[in-house]
């Protein structure tokens, strides 16, 4: 086991909503359909405030949860899966904003969708250097949205949080696997950023590979095959199954992918965080305002098992079995 426990989370969303019926307005749908298509009734596009704002609101609010301050953390881990800029690092992007008093240990991990879930295995093996973790995430993927295909776009939503983590004397990480599939490759991608595309090449061509796309009926249909025998062979490697798991916190990739992980999983659905028709999918961000949920619900209690459970662009699979100090 590896022993960490969660002193506080928080999320912050733009104050910007934005329902299924605007998005049919916008796209000359007929209203109704955006929400029939995606089940998504409403999603938070940052609008009038900055990334900065939204993530630092994150961060205040779990540092007064935990009744901590910024000075407090020894360690500030950016699990982001899109970035402020190429260079710097998110990290240290994050360490500038808040401007603490004392200089703070930083870097990023970028899993996509499964950063802040690696960011949380991480952290558990990290506290014989840091006392104290801050892990960030904070995903705007409202911008790089392309709308003609409204069954990719007319899913996200933008959103960060923060979370405060500690070792533990009791409880912990039970198990956690995480696997990568090469032929899930470019099932999603945003080309532009890095050196495959560099903007200063390609000029008025720049802007198609700078739109996140998605094929997403190829990603379900990988994950489907995949996905029953990632979990049935990590929760085997310590001799439980989902009968013993209390709580089960997924990506919140779609609701199609929802609704199937718990029919292909064979699970009670009552045991899963749902929370996509208000939030959609925040990309990094999904998973920690997920568990934040589950969280402030209080319904937890010491020896509960959660699983927290994840794809990523890669095609990435990702779980975690954490059990409540």
């Amino acid at each position: 086991m590896s022993f960490i426990n969660i002193i506080s989370t928080a999320k912050a969303l733009p104050k910007n909503e934005v329902t299924a019926s605007q998005i049919d307005t916008m796209c000359d749908f007929k209203d109704g359909y955006t929400e029939k298509l995606t089940g998504l009734q409403k999603r938070y596009f940052l609008k009038d405030e900055t990334s900065s704002e939204l993530m630092k609101e994150a961060i205040d609010k779990a540092l007064l949860e935990a009744n901590m301050t910024i000075e407090d953390m020894d360690c500030i881990i950016a699990a982001f899966a899109t970035s402020q800029q190429a260079i710097p690092y998110n990290a240290a992007w994050v360490y500038n904003i808040l401007k603490p008093k004392k200089n703070i240990a930083t870097f990023d991990i970028n899993m996509t969708c499964l950063s802040a879930l690696k960011a949380f295995e991480i952290s558990s093996k990290l506290f014989d250097l840091y006392s104290n973790i801050l892990i960030v995430t904070c995903d705007i993927a409202s911008v790089g949205l392309d709308w003609s295909d409204i069954k990719s776009a007319g899913i996200f939503g933008d959103g960060a949080s923060a979370m405060i983590v500690q070792k533990s004397q009791s409880g912990g990480i039970l198990v956690s696997n995480f696997e990568t599939y090469a032929q899930g490759f470019e099932f999603a991608q945003i080309k532009a950023g890095g050196t495959l595309y560099p903007m200063a090449q390609y000029s008025d061509e720049y802007e198609q590979f700078t739109k996140f796309k998605m094929n997403g009926k190829q990603i379900f249909k990988l994950s489907a095959s995949i996905l029953p025998s990632f979990v049935d062979r990590t929760l085997k490697s310590i001799d439980i199954s989902l009968d013993d798991i209390d709580y089960i916190v997924p990506h919140q990739a779609s609701q199609t992918a929802l609704n199937h992980i718990a029919r292909i999983l064979h699970f009670d659905k009552s045991k899963m965080v749902d929370i996509f028709k208000n939030h959609g999918n925040q990309v990094a961000s999904s998973i920690p305002i997920a568990f934040h949920e589950l969280l402030i619900r209080n319904v937890l209690k010491s020896g509960d098992k959660v699983m927290l459970l994840g794809t990523s662009a890669g095609l990435g699979l990702g779980l975690v079995v954490w059990e409540v100090p």
